[in-house]
């Protein structure tokens, strides 16, 4: 049967014949423009070469992307209980500039304060009442740097801007009515490999469990690269400066820490792994990484959002990726978060919930104006774990992403309730 095409709202949709299916070229197109076919190409782990990063909590990068999604956070908060309603807003520009330190064994100062540029779009009023953007987003930026740093003031340490201006009037009207408001996709891809698994996992290690061991800061990034069965982890560590007395006892600590990361990564995979610990110190000549806050932003090292991590926790070229900033941007119909955040959890369901799936990559685009439910497509790659995609297994994994897409809404208040971490 041929489709028929009727319009909306100046949008066409696939009319669907009564079995709710479309047999396109060998394909099944569902209700909701799902399509599942087996994956081509090598897996993952057979490829010879692998390289994987993640950036810690206190990269200049990171530490933008949980800003601007804590502005998100706080200004629909702030919405819900003011005026009882989610309006629109996309603070996903948020800029850090690198401030100034004079810093040495044993302690140091700054010189001048770090930056941190807040602009976007949102709505200012609702229905006459004015809606303090500009507050509501110093003072998420300031919560997240105390929530988060643990020797970076922001009241001394920082100055914090915001720019945020009015969104367009057709935008608000699109989120209004819970439609997407771009035309853009979301992918994600589940399980993470085995070298994903290590680099993630090490990262969380050093700035969840080692910072209370050592005297190490928060800005700390993991590059993994797998070559020849092998492991190398490349590792990016700022000590603090005032717990380090000079520079043997720098050495001591960081001899100490590259051990205990060793000790950690090698638990993770059982191929050999190495360890190496800012590899770019010049001891001789006090060329080393001291912070005095934990954090490279405070001399030199700017950050933006999206440049870090994606939605799946790491940074992997070797895999599909989008390059939309999801930190900030609304969570009610802005696709480059939504359906980048439905793709990574209906990637991690397909695993979990069907035996035979060893690994699949989800991939969902919108359409600007259609319901977040209806994409114009949303494709699962799977690689079976044992022979070729059968109709079952394809039926199986088309049920678990047709009901992720069918409770798409559910995505918001989850990510309002901060239980998704998107960095």
């Amino acid at each position: 049967m041929v489709p028929l095409l009727s319009s909306r709202r100046g949008f066409f949709y696939l009319g669907l014949p009564p079995s709710g299916k479309i047999e396109t070229g060998g394909l099944v197109v569902t209700e909701r423009n799902v399509v599942v076919v087996e994956a081509t190409g090598q897996f993952i782990e057979d490829v010879p070469v692998e390289i994987v990063e993640r950036k810690g909590i206190g990269h200049p990068d990171s530490l933008c992307d949980g800003i601007a999604e804590r502005v998100s956070v706080e200004y629909s908060r702030w919405c819900q209980e003011n005026l009882g309603v989610l309006l629109h807003h996309n603070f996903d520009k948020v800029q850090l500039v690198a401030g100034e330190v004079d810093v040495t064994y044993g302690g140091g100062c700054m010189l001048v304060p770090m930056r941190i540029q807040i602009a976007g779009r949102g709505t200012p009023a609702f229905q006459g009442q004015k809606v303090p953007m500009d507050d509501i987003a110093i003072q998420a930026a300031k919560q997240h740097i105390r929530d988060t740093m643990r020797c970076l003031d922001p009241d001394r340490h920082v100055v914090v801007d915001s720019y945020a201006g009015r969104g367009a009037e057709e935008l608000q009207y699109v989120v209004d009515h819970v439609t997407a408001n771009d035309t853009s996709f979301g992918v994600s891809h589940w399980p993470r490999s085995r070298l994903e698994h290590a680099v993630y996992e090490t990262a969380q290690h050093i700035n969840y469990r080692l910072i209370d061991e050592f005297p190490i800061g928060e800005d700390v990034k993991v590059m993994g690269l797998r070559r020849n069965g092998h492991l190398t982890l490349t590792v990016a560590l700022p000590l603090m400066a005032q717990r380090i007395g000079d520079a043997a006892e720098y050495q001591e600590v960081k001899r100490a820490t590259e051990a205990a990361i060793q000790e950690y990564a090698s638990g993770l995979d059982h191929r050999s792994v190495t360890v190496m610990v800012n590899t770019a110190d010049d001891v001789a000549n006090d060329a080393v990484y001291l912070t005095l806050t934990g954090t490279s932003a405070e001399m030199g090292d700017d950050g933006s959002v999206g440049r870090g991590n994606r939605v799946n926790g790491v940074i992997a070229p070797f895999r599909s990726a989008s390059l939309e900033a999801a930190c900030g941007k609304n969570p009610i119909s802005h696709v480059g978060k939504v359906y980048n955040v439905l793709a990574l959890l209906a990637a991690q369901d397909i695993v979990a919930q069907i035996p035979t799936v060893r690994a699949v990559t989800v991939y969902v685009l919108s359409q600007i104006g259609a319901p977040l439910d209806r994409p114009l497509v949303a494709t699962a790659l799977v690689h079976p774990a044992n022979g070729p995609l059968t109709p079952g297994v394809q039926a199986d994994v088309e049920s678990v992403l047709d009901e992720h897409l069918i409770g798409v809404n559910s995505i918001r208040e989850r990510m309002l309730g901060q239980e998704l971490t998107l960095f």
